[in-house]
């Protein structure tokens, strides 16, 4: 990650990276129109040359973006464990997703069974690292969840690429870097 600008001003050059050796990276991300309260997950999972091994979809009707973003670690985590990955590394570039899974959560809390089962899935026995990572970085995962709201309801799971995904994806195996303005 390299830094240029003004001292008020910094640009970052950011750029998906490949994970470690052996290991599946699961890529997700939530959306949700504020017009209509309608909401919806997306992720993909990735081996360590950047090539698509699943991909997926959940239109989850009307939700807050934070319920999204869990759901979309939720199902991005049980395809990772269904195709029998041992070794994950997931990615979201919702940061208040990753505090709340890394933190104690009483059962009172709104979202308190969603938060749970995600931190079940992270605690399964494998090695499981879930980290933020800006939407420059998120690119493919955001191109998913934008198709959300025109598939019907559930869980949607896609074997082969998109044909609208592969520049992106192709861009991200090529470290292509992408440009984040922040203002300091």
């Amino acid at each position: 990650m390299a830094c240029l600008g003004t001292p008020d001003h910094t640009v970052f050059q950011l750029q998906w990276k490949t994970p470690r050796p052996g290991a599946c990276k699961v890529n997700t991300d939530g959306s949700r129109i504020n017009a209509t309260c309608l909401s919806g997950a997306g992720g993909l999972l990735r081996d360590a040359t950047g090539a698509w091994i699943q991909g997926f979809i959940v239109n989850l009707g009307a939700s807050t973006i934070l319920e999204a973003e869990l759901w979309g670690i939720f199902w991005g985590l049980s395809l990772a464990w269904d195709a029998g990955y041992h070794d994950v590394e997931i990615e979201c570039d919702y940061n208040v997703t990753i505090a709340l899974l890394s933190s104690h959560t009483v059962p009172t809390y709104p979202l308190y069974n969603i938060i749970s089962c995600c931190k079940m899935k992270i605690h399964e026995p494998w090695c499981c690292a879930i980290k933020h990572i800006y939407r420059e970085q998120n690119v493919v995962a955001d191109a998913l969840v934008a198709r959300s709201y025109n598939l019907g309801p559930g869980l949607h799971v896609y074997d082969e690429v998109y044909d609208f995904l592969e520049d992106i994806l192709a861009a991200d195996v090529r470290s292509v870097v992408r440009p984040r303005a922040i203002i300091l």
